[in-house]
């Protein structure tokens, strides 16, 4: 099963509790911060007063300079924070709702170069070869995209082995991807049609 960090950042913008609670938190540690760096040491020193010999001008500074300095003072604070319980999401159906069929194959398709706009065939394909499963086999086709051992020579090229890299679903994705990339839709014909044609 697929966690991706984005979805959970997602799932979390919706939830809004959770949200405030986490806004709540950080206001906290800030004012917490702040108030632990506002201790300032004052100077009774009065203002130097300088005249610049160039321009004539009046100039006033005053340099902070402590008579006496006291040992710092540490403060401690512990802050407990409860994240909300996600075991109960269904993140493959979150991801389906989202991006349609094998929608949880989605981020991972775009990460190896996928353009989005391809997502809607892509996911058919996944669907349609392997139904959404990474370690699918036929015999001679492997992993989400079914690639076929006739691609072995091509695969070992690559440093990969037929079928077994074939069931990571970033590789099988990769090289998919190049699959696309020089043959268009062709290797998963369907019927006899091809997608764009």
């Amino acid at each position: 099963m697929q966690f991706r960090f984005i979805n959970i950042v997602k799932q979390l913008r919706n939830d809004k509790i959770t949200l405030v609670a986490f806004l709540s938190v950080l206001t906290i540690l800030l004012i917490t911060l702040l108030t632990s760096c506002g201790n300032k040491v004052q100077s009774s020193q009065p203002p130097i007063t300088v005249t610049d010999t160039t321009t004539g001008y009046l100039v006033v500074t005053t340099v902070s300079v402590p008579e006496t300095t006291s040992a710092p003072t540490t403060t401690t604070t512990t802050t407990t924070t409860t994240m909300p319980d996600l075991s109960g999401v269904d993140w493959v159906a979150l991801a389906r709702e989202q991006h349609g069929k094998c929608g949880e194959w989605h981020d991972l398709a775009i990460s190896v170069g996928w353009p989005e706009e391809e997502w809607k065939h892509l996911q058919q394909v996944i669907y349609r070869e392997s139904r959404c499963q990474a370690d699918a086999w036929n015999g001679a086709d492997g992993g989400l995209t079914q690639i076929n051992q006739i691609h072995t020579k091509w695969l070992s090229d690559m440093g990969w082995s037929h079928p077994e890299d074939m069931f990571n679903p970033e590789k099988n994705l990769t090289f998919a991807f190049r699959l696309w990339e020089t043959s268009g839709w062709k290797p998963w014909r369907f019927s006899g049609s091809t997608f764009g044609q």
